[in-house]
C-alpha cells in the first residue's frame, strides 16, 4: 500500500531544503506532496486514500490576504480519523490550539506556545514574496531563538538579550527586514553587541538560525520516517 505525506509549506523551507526532503522521501519510499501555504478550505480538500498510510503536515499558512485555516476545519478533518501535524509557523499555532483534538506538535516553536513562554501569534508572522514564498522579513520568534542561543554560548548576557528582543519587538513584522533590524540594533545597543547581531543578519548567516526552518525540516523528516515504518509498507 502506498504511503503519502502532504506538506503545506512556504517560507519555512528553502528551495534546497525541499529538494533534499524529496530525495529523503524517495529513499524511504514515501510519496511526498509539497503544497503552497495553506488557506481556508484547503485542508478538507486534501486528497486522502487511507487513514493510516496518509499524513498531512502544516508548516505555513496565509492570513490577511486570504482566510487562514480554521479550528473548525481541523476539528472536522481530525473527526474523520485522519492524521494531522503542525510545526514552524501557522502549523505550530494550530497544532497547539488543537492539541486536545489530536493534532500532533513538532519542534521548538510549538513548545514555546504550549508552555506559554510565547503567546502572541504575531511572533511567527513575516512578509514573503508572493511568487517565490521567500521570507522578506525576520519573524520575532527566530530572533528570540537566536538571542537564547547566543546567551547559552556566553556571547550575550541576559539583560542585553532582553533589550535586544525589545528592540526587535518594536519593529513591525512588516518592516523587520534584516537591514532595518540591524540598524535598529545599532541605534540602541552597544557597538560590540550590535555588530555581533548584525553579522547574524547577513544573508549567509540567516538560514542557520531560522528556527522555523529548522523545525520544518525536522518535522518533515520525522513524518517521513514514521510513514516508512507503516506496517503494510514493504
Amino acid at each position: 500500500m502506498a504511503v503519502k505525506l502532504t506538506v503545506y509549506a512556504g517560507s519555512s523551507l528553502l528551495p534546497g531544503d525541499a529538494e533534499k526532503l524529496r530525495e529523503s522521501a524517495d529513499t524511504l519510499g514515501v510519496d511526498l506532496v509539497m503544497q503552497p501555504p495553506i488557506i481556508r478550505g484547503d485542508l478538507l480538500r486534501t486528497p486522502t486514500e487511507g487513514r493510516w498510510n496518509n499524513r498531512t503536515l502544516i508548516l505555513d499558512g496565509q492570513f490577511g490576504q486570504n482566510l487562514s485555516v480554521s479550528v473548525t476545519e481541523i476539528r472536522e478533518y481530525l473527526g474523520r480519523g485522519l492524521y494531522l501535524a503542525g510545526a514552524s509557523s501557522m502549523g505550530a499555532l494550530r497544532a497547539v490550539e488543537c492539541r486536545t483534538l489530536g493534532m500532533v506538535q513538532h519542534g521548538w516553536v510549538c513548545e514555546q506556545y504550549r508552555t506559554g513562554r510565547v503567546e502572541a501569534d504575531a511572533e511567527v508572522a513575516l512578509l514573503m514574496d508572493p511568487i517565490t514564498s521567500e521570507a522578506l522579513t525576520v519573524p520575532l520568534i527566530n530572533v528570540r531563538w537566536l538571542l537564547r542561543e547566543l546567551g547559552e554560548r556566553g556571547e550575550l548576557d541576559a539583560a542585553t538579550a532582553a533589550t535586544a528582543l525589545e528592540v526587535a519587538h518594536r519593529v513591525s513584522y512588516r518592516a523587520r527586514i534584516p537591514e532595518a533590524l540591524a540598524n535598529a540594533f545599532r541605534r540602541t545597543l552597544p557597538a560590540d553587541t550590535a555588530g555581533l547581531l548584525a553579522r547574524q543578519l547577513e544573508p549567509d548567516a540567516l538560514p542557520h538560525w531560522d528556527r522555523k526552518r529548522l523545525d520544518g525540516i525536522d518535522a518533515v523528516e520525522a513524518e517521513l520516517h514514521a510513514l516508512a515504518r507503516f506496517p503494510s509498507h514493504a
